[in-house]
């Protein structure tokens, strides 16, 4: 097959066609390294400048800015695109930081992680609730500068380019922590006008958050990124029933703006863990792309998922992390080939890990990860 650009394969490869090779992503929604991974992979190729902007972090210790000279060496097909994330509200004295939300959070003990520390209306009555101020989504330092990078991306690139995510958390997200989990179960039964309440403010922030990125960058950009998360490892948090009556419609709302504003992009949605039940959903208002695809989670088997969707939406991820990647060198071999041979015949996949990559995956097995995504995902494919 004639060679083609990284933006090229992209689109071809969410179009359900075979590009030349199957494309591969870093640094996309759960598709990152954190710090301490940045910086041996930095070691490992002998980089020893610093590159703009590298320390910058996301709200969850991840790096969102990445030296070319690592992209290119892995063969990512993507540039991101980063909303620009405003200052902690304030910092205490244990070193945790209260988010824009109101959410108090905190780094984990291994430095790797972030977690959530305090649900602000975990007690607080629909009265309460209504009175909570959110910030502003409109914010004008959140888009500063954006589009000429993303016109500047667009025009002196050939990568793809995706809206990496705008908010932190989705709209179930968002409303668990805020409310904490065990209490928004509770809700969901026993008080849906203050579940309904909620997620309508949590909504209105995110969907004023969102236009207002998109409308910067919207013309120039093949994915539109967002997230949440309803999977568990053996299930849904919630059932199919209550992801129709309380989140489906919310999405669709805001899969539709980002269709308006980004008129040429797909839209991909990071949801964990086991999904299954709820993909028909997702195809139904509009979302292209699945992300992570956690292959070792129930009813996520990537030839039961291709076979059943596939002609439908897209596969983004696919790479066990919980037991492959932190194997042997031959274990990630393996890994890489079955995910090629079940997700990627006919396009519509996009070869990435199936999370963040954390200092407990072997370094010389990240290496061997993206060896074996150039080595075995060449089309026609043939493993």
């Amino acid at each position: 097959m004639i060679k083609i650009t990284p933006r090229e394969r992209v689109i071809r490869a969410y179009n359900h066609k075979e590009p030349d090779k199957v494309p591969v992503c870093v640094g996309g929604v759960a598709q990152k390294f954190t710090k301490s991974v940045y910086y041996k992979v930095k070691d490992k190729l002998g980089i020893s400048e610093e590159f703009e902007k590298e320390n910058m972090l996301d709200e969850l210790g991840n790096v969102i800015y990445y030296d070319p000279k690592i992209l290119n060496y892995f063969h990512v097909d993507f540039r991101e695109i980063q909303i620009r994330r405003l200052p902690h509200n304030r910092i205490f004295e244990d070193g945790s930081w209260e988010y824009e939300l109101g959410i108090r959070m905190k780094t984990s003990l291994n430095g790797e992680t972030v977690n959530f520390i305090s649900h602000p209306l975990k007690e607080s009555s629909i009265e309460e609730i209504k009175k909570y101020k959110f910030p502003d989504p409109k914010d004008k330092r959140r888009f500063e500068g954006l589009k000429k990078e993303a016109k500047d991306l667009f025009e002196n690139t050939d990568f793809a380019i995706g809206a990496y995510k705008a908010t932190l958390l989705g709209l179930w997200d968002c409303a668990w922590v805020l409310r904490s989990m065990d209490k928004l179960f509770v809700d969901l039964i026993f008080d849906k006008p203050l579940v309904n309440y909620l997620l309508d403010k949590i909504l209105e922030f995110n969907y004023g958050v969102y236009e207002g990125y998109l409308q910067e960058i919207g013309e120039y950009v093949n994915v539109v990124e967002f997230n949440d998360d309803f999977g568990t490892q053996s299930n849904l948090m919630i059932s199919p029933d209550q992801y129709r009556e309380f989140i489906k419609p919310r999405h669709e709302i805001l899969i539709k703006m980002f269709k308006k504003y980004a008129k040429n992009a797909k839209v991909l949605i990071h949801s964990c863990g086991s999904i299954y039940s709820i993909i028909p959903d997702f195809i139904e208002i509009g979302i292209d792309i699945i992300n992570p695809v956690q292959p070792l989670a129930a009813n996520m088997n990537t030839y039961k998922l291709k076979k059943e969707f596939g002609n439908d939406v897209c596969f983004q991820g696919g790479v066990d992390i919980q037991e492959a990647m932190s194997g042997s060198v031959k274990d990630v071999e393996s890994e890489v080939i079955e995910r090629i041979r079940s997700l990627a015949p006919g396009g519509g996949y996009v070869l990435s890990t199936a999370n963040n990559i954390a200092s407990d995956i072997p370094l010389e097995n990240i290496f061997a990860l993206y060896d074996f995504a150039f080595k075995y995902g060449k089309y026609p494919i043939n493993v």
